[in-house]
């Protein structure tokens, strides 16, 4: 087995990297996610997707959290080692959900850019702005092999 072997998660393709991420930040946040996409979607990402979705990526449906619930979550899911956004509703574009890469993970070349951007404390949109929300000190990526976030 490998840390990138396709696995269902909740309906949708991922990686086993990311299930056993979105498993450890659900224990330490307490909340439950919802994926609303999944990974190596290719051409069946969402327009607004672009190519981030190709490789291992996740956007996570958040109507169903408070706003407390929300923050905790995206803080659990940098914790675990992801690259993570809560992205606000952009109408005729796309809903309010959380995106999350994994730091270090299988990564198309724009889902490794917006890694980039936000290891640089922006916020990884073409814009590309300043994100002052939360980032671990020290640094965080996910170890497969331990089941675990490892500084980095």
């Amino acid at each position: 087995m490998a840390p990138t072997d396709r696995v269902r998660y909740q309906g949708h393709t991922v990686s086993r990297r990311i299930r056993d991420m979105l498993r450890w930040a659900e224990d330490k946040s307490g909340s439950t996610v919802s994926i609303a996409q999944g990974s190596y979607r290719g051409s069946n990402a969402a327009t607004a997707s672009g190519l981030t979705h190709d490789r291992e990526a996740v956007d996570l449906r958040v109507r169903h959290l408070s706003t407390a619930q929300r923050v905790k979550l995206v803080r659990a899911l940098k914790d675990a080692g992801f690259a993570a956004w809560y992205r606000r509703e952009l109408p005729g574009v796309w809903g309010p959900h959380i995106h999350a890469l994994p730091i270090g993970g299988d990564l198309s070349s724009s889902a490794r850019s917006q890694v980039r951007a936000f290891d640089a404390g922006r916020d990884g949109l073409r814009g590309n702005r300043v994100d002052n929300t939360y980032r671990p000190d020290p640094r965080k990526r996910f170890s497969w092999a331990k089941g675990r976030p490892v500084n980095r």
